[in-house]
């Protein structure tokens, strides 16, 4: 049987990440080797046929001793067929090739190595139990943006990433990258690539400005902007990405409960505890994050949590941070006003546009 170290699977919904493991790890296997025996194969199958055809090369190339005597290292990259996919893991033919690997995979030549990266792999599956037994393995779990504090995972994630390319950001443009890229390290990586030849050797910290030039808005991101321009008292920009939602099939009342009510929300809480704490946004993110942890718990009460149960504080910074003079006063009209805009958008037959443009006003007033 193989020793664990001879086959390493890397997978996850962060397909970027579990890419990136399994290329260094492929480069380290060959580092010093001639190459004559290694092999990369494509596991990217859009069929059935596909796949099957990839799981019979891989097992061919894994039996085949190297001719010219030393260390041997395939690579089957970019695996999709392990997922719970008709072409996939639901096919009977797939399973049967996959069960074959791991055959060939308990019984290899000596100085054989295996080095598997797949997008998802379905752990229902007996396969998977028998790879864990055989393989190392590591999953890259892709980060859940729907759980409150996926911001600060993902400032997290840009800080890591952006290290090796010596790129820093200030405050305004870490909020807007987050905001404006997807949860994939892949297209985060990208991004930053991007940003680094824009500056160019000489100038290493990225401004909001190159973030609005260099990165573009996604879907997910425009309810980040229409956010923005509503904390900015710019309600130009905020009606117009209202006016382009609506003309996109987006519903009044989606964009009232996913950008309006809950940026409001947030003021409202975020003036409360300044305001009642003396929060300071002067000191820095992490320094705000260790006071809101030491604040008595019926205040600790209003603020989200992840999913692991910390606080969530990344929001509450920045909205701290764009509060300008807004008073409690002013927040506590706001959101009287949000509820009546609600009540109308449902209750009425007034116009949704008019409705939205009207409280957009009040809010940025």
């Amino acid at each position: 049987m193989a020793s664990e170290q001879t086959s390493f699977v890397y997978f996850g919904g962060d397909e970027g990440a579990a890419a990136a493991a399994a290329a260094n790890q492929y480069e380290e296997l060959t580092s010093g080797s001639e190459g004559w025996g290694n092999e990369v194969i494509d596991g990217a199958a859009p069929t059935v046929d596909d796949a099957t055809q990839a799981l019979r090369r891989t097992c061919d190339a894994l039996q085949m001793i190297n001719m010219f005597g030393g260390k041997k290292v395939i690579w089957l990259r970019g695996v999709n067929f392990m997922a719970d996919t008709p072409s996939g893991a639901r096919s009977e033919i797939v399973q049967e090739g996959i069960d074959e690997l791991l055959d060939v995979l308990q019984n290899m030549p000596s100085e054989t190595f295996l080095v598997l990266n797949a997008t998802e792999v379905d752990k229902r599956r007996s396969f998977f139990k028998k790879l864990a037994t055989i393989a190392q393995m590591k999953e890259f779990a892709s980060i859940d943006i729907t759980q409150e504090g996926w911001e600060s995972d993902v400032a997290a994630l840009t800080i890591k990433l952006a290290q090796p390319l010596g790129l820093k950001f200030d405050n305004a443009a870490m909020e807007l990258f987050v905001q404006r890229v997807n949860e994939s390290t892949r297209q985060i990586s990208g991004e930053l690539t991007k940003l680094d030849i824009y500056l160019g050797p000489n100038r290493r910290t990225v401004t909001e400005q190159d973030v609005e030039i260099m990165i573009p808005i996604s879907r997910h991101g425009v309810i980040f902007e229409i956010s923005r321009a509503i904390e900015r008292h710019n309600s130009r920009l905020a009606i117009r990405l209202l006016n382009e939602q609506m003309a996109q099939g987006e519903q009044a009342v989606t964009i009232m409960r996913a950008a309006i009510i809950p940026t409001v929300r947030r003021q409202y809480t975020t003036r409360l505890l300044v305001d009642t704490y003396g929060l300071d946004t002067r000191c820095g993110y992490r320094s705000f994050e260790s006071k809101l942890n030491t604040l008595p718990e019926e205040a600790r009460k209003l603020i989200p949590r992840k999913k692991d149960g910390s606080l969530s504080c990344y929001g509450i910074y920045t909205t701290a941070c764009s509060l300008g003079k807004l008073s409690l006063k002013q927040a506590k009209h706001h959101l009287n006003a949000c509820a009546l805009a609600d009540r109308r958008l449902v209750s009425t037959q007034l116009d949704v546009r008019d409705v939205l443009q009207t409280l957009v006003m009040t809010l940025t007033a």
